[in-house]
């Protein structure tokens, strides 16, 4: 009895360090930094797939601060931002927007002159990408042209 109740406990032992081995090696897989995008490839026409998705995810987490068209309350207005801003700066400032804030003078200014940091949206990059392209959209319906600002 003796020698099955000790190889048991080994087997628990040895079970209970596997098991946190694992979660070990799960944790640190997990990124903490998100990389900036560098690169983002429009499409023309309009992906609708894309823009609908955008749609929601705008009315979910960025509704209750920025506007579509050109009304600017605390936070920028949303109408021409594909004119004026790249799209990797777009995508970068949805989803690396502390990154954006230390980096970059645009974000920075926009800091300066609202006083109000975005929240972090949590986005994934192809959530980001549909955004883009809801606000590509946006800005045909909201000011009649769209992507002035891709080159940059």
């Amino acid at each position: 009895m003796k020698p099955a109740f000790f190889i048991f406990l080994v087997s628990v032992f040895c079970l209970t360090q596997c098991t946190s081995v694992k979660q070990e090696a799960n944790s640190t897989a997990i990124p903490t930094e998100k990389s900036l995008v560098a690169f983002v490839d429009l499409t023309d026409p309009l992906e609708e797939v894309l823009v609908s998705q955008g749609a929601d995810i705008f009315s979910s987490k960025c509704a209750t601060c920025h506007t579509i068209d050109t009304v600017e309350f605390s936070v920028p207005a949303f109408a021409g931002i594909t004119n004026r801003r790249s799209p990797k700066w777009i995508m970068n400032m949805i989803i690396n927007v502390d990154e954006m804030l230390k980096q970059d003078p645009v974000a920075a200014d926009l800091l300066r002159r609202h006083k109000k940091v975005m929240p972090d949206p949590e986005l994934s990059v192809d959530q980001a990408r549909a955004m883009l392209e809801f606000l590509r959209n946006n800005d045909l319906e909201q000011v009649g042209q769209k992507d002035l600002a891709a080159s940059e």
